[in-house]
């Protein structure tokens, strides 16, 4: 009764002091206060509480003394929540998790989770917890994610039609669409939504989504959808897409960078050779490409780090489109 009465964000943190103790074996007030961001006060009212509740905690004195439960004690399972569940069984993890706007409930099912495990397991993995940081940040900040990721996702667990402003890579050009969202897909680093438009489904790059409106009728998804399976065949018909060679001068020391880069609009790996004009400081890259298009903004955004050899096609409009950008930017 007294854990109902303190409230969810309280019960959660009283969970949390059982896994401590059950990964740690024994740990001080100022320890579990530390790891809870809470003062040694609040530690001492919530061991009282979890001991009011039935939980077997004792105090141990001295110097190396603290808190810890009965040997052998394991707490019973609890019901984990639909979006807890559903946080666990992302195949990212709490990255993905984090992004779907689900964090929160990712942590409390660990939480839970991690509380019901056998006493060697669950102080196995309070071992490794404590030696191994995943961050997906890495040293640039806050992990990118696309600006309607989580509002895609919502609408997507509700069957919701949505309407947005999309541009497309092939064209270049930006276009109003009516689609039936089936589900997300994270490939590699990119996120993708697969969507129903004018009943066929597609692929649309999140990142290029400009705009986009919820509509508060259902969406139109297929009873027997398997989305993997309709992900396989998207992908398998963007890859037999018809291709269009190019070649193109790298600077050496930035190849690697430009081969990431260009992996958006490559179709398979490049060949990466010595340059034949007997230069040192530059290597050949030979690869396929959908849209020529596509590689411009790549490439220049590169400068002259990166020239288009082949074909002349691409050359031709890598100069229109500079010209372009360089009529917009003059003038002011």
């Amino acid at each position: 009764m007294y854990l109902e009465e303190s409230g969810s964000v309280r019960a959660d943190r009283l969970l949390t002091v059982v896994q401590l103790l059950r990964q740690h074996g024994r740990m001080s007030a100022a320890e579990l206060a530390r790891r809870l961001e809470v003062t040694p006060r609040t530690v001492m009212r919530d061991i009282e509480a979890l001991s009011l509740a039935g939980v077997p905690i004792y105090a141990e004195r001295g110097r190396r003394g603290g808190y810890a439960l009965l040997p052998g004690y394991r707490p019973a399972a609890e019901d984990l929540s639909p979006d807890e569940s559903g946080a666990l069984l992302l195949a990212g993890g709490a990255d993905v998790a984090v992004a779907l706007g689900l964090g929160e409930s990712f942590a409390r099912a660990a939480r839970r989770l991690a509380s019901g495990l056998p006493d060697a397991h669950a102080r196995q993995v309070g071992h490794l917890l404590d030696r191994v940081v995943i961050d997906p940040a890495g040293w640039g900040g806050a992990a990118p994610h696309p600006e309607f990721l989580e509002v895609l996702f919502d609408a997507v667990r509700q069957d919701r039609r949505v309407r947005m402003d999309y541009r497309a890579l092939s064209s270049g050009r930006g276009g109003r669409r009516l689609v039936d969202p089936w589900g997300l897909v994270l490939a590699g680093s990119t996120w993708y939504l697969i969507a129903a438009h004018r009943g066929s489904p597609h692929t649309y790059r999140l990142s290029r989504i400009a705009s986009l409106t919820v509509l508060p009728e259902r969406s139109r998804r297929p009873d027997d959808l398997d989305l993997v399976a309709t992900w396989r065949d998207l992908r398998a018909a963007w890859n037999r897409r018809p291709t269009r060679p190019v070649v193109l001068r790298i600077r050496h020391d930035q190849a690697d960078l430009a081969q990431r880069t260009l992996r958006m609009v490559l179709v398979g790996d490049p060949e990466i050779e010595p340059d034949d004009a007997g230069r040192d400081d530059t290597v050949i890259l030979r690869g396929e490409v959908t849209s020529l298009r596509g590689v411009v903004g790549l490439v220049l955004g590169f400068g002259d780090w990166v020239e288009v050899l082949e074909p002349p096609e691409l050359r031709t409009l890598m100069v229109e489109i500079a010209q372009e950008a360089l009529g917009v930017y003059a003038a002011r």
